[in-house]
């Protein structure tokens, strides 16, 4: 309860300044039959919300298969149900507010298990999805995430062209904040903060924290807000691997002085 509260929040945050972005749900979704639908195995399907939603504008909202192709959604109380699309790869969940002089907008990349799409992930994120958009250079591979103390990078783009030597906000649910300029490619790099507080030993025993890139932009009159939402986790080399490699240098720091004073002792009853 204390996570969804931290990420309620948190969004809150951002959306005083005029900002939309997808987050856990923080409410349950009414029973009806597409909210409810059910996967393989009896499994329900992953649901998410856009927080920041502005009831007077027009909304559109889609999730976008490896293939490229648009799948539209329902906002329901302004949550969805992910469709179930069979592709194993990265998928993107978009979200766009159009009023007269401002458009919002919010992207989530989402790896979905099915069978292989044989696309190269950076052709969703290369894709224009709105006018304004923050999309990462390299997605994390299969079976990985993003994770503290590790870095990456990003790419700020206006209507597909690079924007560049432009400020970009970085946000944490765990408390951090940083600002970021990209460079004459458009590109800044993040290093992912290992801000998690009560770490536990185990991966699954810590849930992941939500990270939030925003910018701004105005462009003949209109004014732009985009933000891509990501969790990242806690990295085990930070906290349970490196104490495993400790253990283990022991151990084997222990057997080689035993075999060294075992060899030293041999010598020594030969001589004598």
């Amino acid at each position: 309860m204390r996570y969804f509260i931290t990420v309620l929040l948190f969004s809150v945050l951002l959306q005083a300044e005029g900002f939309i972005n997808w987050q856990p749900p923080v409410v349950k979704a009414k029973k009806t039959g597409k909210q409810e639908h059910m996967g393989h195995g009896g499994r329900k399907s992953k649901q998410f919300q856009v927080n920041g939603l502005n009831l007077a504008a027009t909304t559109e909202a889609y999730y976008l298969m490896p293939t490229l192709e648009k799948r539209e959604l329902t906002l329901e109380n302004g949550l969805i149900s992910l469709p179930r699309t069979g592709m194993e790869n990265y998928h993107a969940l978009v979200v766009k507010q159009i009023q007269e002089k401002s458009i919002s907008s919010s992207v989530r990349y989402i790896y979905s298990r099915g069978r292989p799409s044989k696309v190269s992930p950076t052709k969703i994120t290369q894709l224009q999805k709105n006018e304004l958009e923050i999309a990462p250079i390299l997605l994390p591979k299969e079976h990985n995430h993003y994770k503290g103390s590790e870095s990456y990078r990003f790419e700020l783009r206006f209507k597909g062209d690079v924007l560049a030597d432009h400020n970009i906000t970085f946000t944490t649910s765990n408390g951090t904040e940083e600002t970021f300029k990209s460079n004459k490619n458009g590109q800044f790099t993040v290093a992912m903060p290992n801000d998690f507080k009560d770490v536990k030993m185990k991966r699954r025993a810590n849930r992941p924290a939500e990270f939030i890139l925003a910018a701004a932009y105005k462009n003949e009159g209109i004014s732009y807000n985009a933000t891509l939402a990501m969790p990242y986790y806690v990295n085990p080399i930070d906290y349970w691997q490196t104490q495993m490699l400790a253990v283990i240098l022991v151990f084997i720091g222990l057997a080689l002085g035993i075999y060294m004073l075992r060899n030293i002792n041999k010598k020594k009853k030969r001589k004598a």
